[in-house]
């Protein structure tokens, strides 16, 4: 093993520093592709470790090119310790394999132990449709590898989809009311995170929200995303980007919660004065970024439940 650099090892970041564990789709918006430009603009270093390259991401595209990076994971992040590189938060998303979860969670604990935020975004599935590879537990250890890692979380930011998969609950079949949004947050919690964030919540007929519990203060918010009555792809991975980057940045959890809520909203009315765009394309969050994180104050979207 090569000798750390020890003035590298010692000097503070100069600006917060992110470890990016997601895939890099080359068209499609998403992980990566959203996640870099999004945390830049905040002012957030951003360091991606790939799990894996496709030529397009795997939602209503066929035919896509796949490169697993599983095997360059550990170099990689050997290869950063060797250089003393420390990260101020390790934030993660679609995860391939076990082998990428354990590996993922070795460094997870031990950039945790020198004081990184870790986020944890379990991908697995949205709208009640789950990959594949999450519907056989048994044979790859793929659920229950995401909830060892959410184990080890500060804050985990799953959708209804992948909150009922971690909690061994049922799918619900309409909008779900504020006792039953506590108890998700509230389960989803005792996996071990401090604070857990569930996107996409359907809580009447014609609302969307973003559900939190802080649990330093024993506090349930709900934020209002808005409504449109068809789905964006790629928001829970701008969503979460938004949120670990204003952490990163002094917000609380709250806070952050609805920058990243009024940051969505403001992508998805950008999105819909084109309806050309297909779903597979993502949202239109480019023309977002030179003028929303300028602001000082920013519309309160939260109330407490």
């Amino acid at each position: 093993m090569m000798k750390k650099d020890i003035k590298d090892t010692e000097r503070k970041n100069i600006i917060p520093r992110a470890c990016a564990v997601h895939d890099l789709s080359g068209f499609g918006k998403v992980s990566l592709t959203e996640v870099i430009p999004i945390m830049s603009a905040m002012g957030i270093e951003v360091c991606p470790l790939p799990t894996a390259v496709l030529s397009t991401h795997t939602y209503e595209f066929t035919d896509y090119t796949f490169c697993d990076l599983t095997d360059q994971m550990q170099a990689v992040i050997d290869h950063w310790y060797n250089l003393g590189i420390k990260f101020d938060a390790v934030y993660s998303g679609y995860m391939g394999s076990p082998r990428q979860l354990d590996i993922l969670k070795d460094f997870m604990i031990k950039s945790k132990e020198d004081g990184a935020l870790i986020v944890v975004d379990p991908v697995m599935g949205d709208n009640n449709l789950v990959k594949e590879d999450f519907y056989s537990e048994k044979v790859n250890g793929m659920l229950a590898g995401m909830q060892d890692l959410c184990s080890i979380a500060d804050i985990i930011t799953p959708n209804v989809t992948e909150a009922c998969l971690l909690i061994g609950e049922t799918y619900p079949d309409g909008p779900v009311n504020n006792a039953k949004i506590k108890s998700y947050l509230k389960r989803l919690a005792e996996l071990g995170a401090k604070d857990v964030v569930i996107t996409s919540v359907m809580d009447s007929e014609n609302s969307m929200c973003v559900a939190v519990y802080d649990s330093e203060n024993d506090k349930y918010y709900k934020v209002d995303c808005g409504f449109v009555n068809r789905p964006f792809h790629g928001t829970g991975d701008v969503y979460t980007s938004v949120l670990t980057g204003a952490l990163l940045k002094g917000s609380d959890i709250t806070e952050a919660a609805n920058i990243a809520a009024g940051f969505v909203y403001k992508a998805i009315q950008e999105t819909i004065k084109h309806p050309e765009i297909k779903v597979r394309e993502g949202v239109l969050f480019e023309p977002v970024l030179s003028t929303y994180f300028s602001r000082v104050d920013y519309d309160k979207r939260y109330v407490e439940i």
